[in-house]
């Protein structure tokens, strides 16, 4: 269980996304093609589970990147 202001994720559009990746040999085949063809995310900064509020006010001030909550 979980628990965090909700209303910045409204009023923002912000989305939380998982992500379904099918079998193995897809998932592979994946990774190659990110590889060979250089994609890179843009990432602005990564938070811990435990900073979702600092995140949620890093992203109100409209990062150029993507801000990460890592889970682990």
């Amino acid at each position: 269980e979980i628990s965090f202001p909700i209303v910045p994720f409204m009023r923002n559009r912000i989305v939380v996304q998982g992500i379904s990746i099918g079998h193995r040999r897809a998932f592979e085949r994946m990774n190659q093609a990110i590889e060979a063809l250089g994609i890179r995310p843009v990432i602005d900064k990564v938070y811990g589970f435990d900073e979702v509020p600092q995140a949620l006010q890093h992203l109100e001030k409209g990062p150029f990147g993507k801000i990460v909550i890592a889970t682990s």
